[in-house]
């Protein structure tokens, strides 16, 4: 992973001294080609921006998973996917000193490393519980399927930072965070695809989707597989991720129609009514106004399972 600039002739090769906060396009640098100066001070500042306002998002966010009475796995999935993020974020935020060995600084390496792996890996969770849910794997088994999310988040991480550091080879963070990204849009793309056959309306209700599923996704973090010289690409990348608990607040968590009518509920009556928690914790949806996410992509999903089978 690179975590600074490749030090001048006079500086120890694992120290930063500089005492600002690295730009964010460090987690996805391999090589040595850098933006100027000036883009690098801007990158910084924008990064600085973004991950106070990102912990600031992830926060509330863990705070409505805890406030909400919903018992889904797929909140479960975000909450933990926002504590990943700001372990990650403060960590960011505090390995940028300089380090008096380089012991030290393979240390950081490899904690940056595993935070911001479990961040996309709890990312790849949420697409794998949208696929137990849409087949009916573990139906009535919530602790086992939970105990599957929590080895792909927490678990899958460890192994690829504990064989990252067997080989010895050089700690570079696309490759591994690729590997979190890669699976996750794609149960969104195969299965939402096919809402827009219903006209205006279904067609606003599948844009909306897409922008609540894209923080959660990791789809943002592939803009960092762009040219380093490419600059707009980069101020892309720096502002979509160093804020993303902000988008994940904003764009999953308020736009949810049972998340903000449980909230209301919460507000004015203290509990919500029996009959509606019932069907707000069956549905565990977590979306847009007229929710087009987890049980509309199940639903989808089904029918072109069921398609699929009279074809056959």
């Amino acid at each position: 992973m690179v975590l600074v600039l490749p030090a001048p002739k006079g500086r120890l090769p694992w120290t930063n001294n500089d005492s600002d906060l690295a730009n964010y396009m460090f987690l996805m640098a391999t090589g040595n080609e850098t933006l100027p100066a000036h883009d690098q001070f801007v990158l910084t500042k924008i990064s600085l921006t973004g991950c106070g306002l990102s912990i600031v998002g992830a926060l509330l966010s863990v705070f409505l998973v805890c406030y909400v009475p919903m018992k889904s796995d797929g909140l479960f999935s975000i909450g933990n996917m926002c504590l990943a993020l700001l372990a990650s974020q403060l960590a960011f935020a505090g390995a940028e000193n300089a380090f008096p060995t380089q012991v030290m600084c393979k240390i950081s390496a490899a904690v940056l490393h595993y935070l911001f792996l479990t961040f996309h890996c709890w990312a790849l969770a949420y697409s794998v519980h949208l696929m137990m849910k849409l087949c009916r794997v573990l139906p009535g088994l919530r602790w086992k399927r939970r105990c599957i999310l929590v080895a792909i988040g927490w678990v899958a991480p460890i192994v690829v930072v504990a064989l990252t550091a067997v080989v010895d080879a050089p700690p570079t963070t696309g490759t591994a965070y690729q590997r979190g990204c890669d699976g996750d849009h794609a149960v969104y793309a195969v299965s939402s695809g096919h809402q827009a056959r219903g006209g205006h309306q279904q067609g606003k209700h599948l844009v909306m989707t897409v922008f609540s599923l894209l923080p959660v996704s990791s789809v943002p973090w592939l803009l960092g597989l762009s040219s380093p010289t490419a600059v707009v690409m980069q101020y892309l990348f720096v502002i979509l991720n160093s804020a993303q608990g902000l988008f994940i607040f904003l764009l999953h968590m308020l736009l949810s129609t049972q998340i903000r009518s449980l909230l209301r509920n919460r507000m004015n009556e203290g509990e919500p009514r029996q009959g509606e928690e019932i069907k707000m914790s069956k549905s565990g949806s977590t979306g847009p106004s007229h929710d087009i996410t987890e049980s509309s992509i199940v639903n989808v999903g089904c029918g072109m399972k069921n398609i699929t089978s009279r074809r056959g």
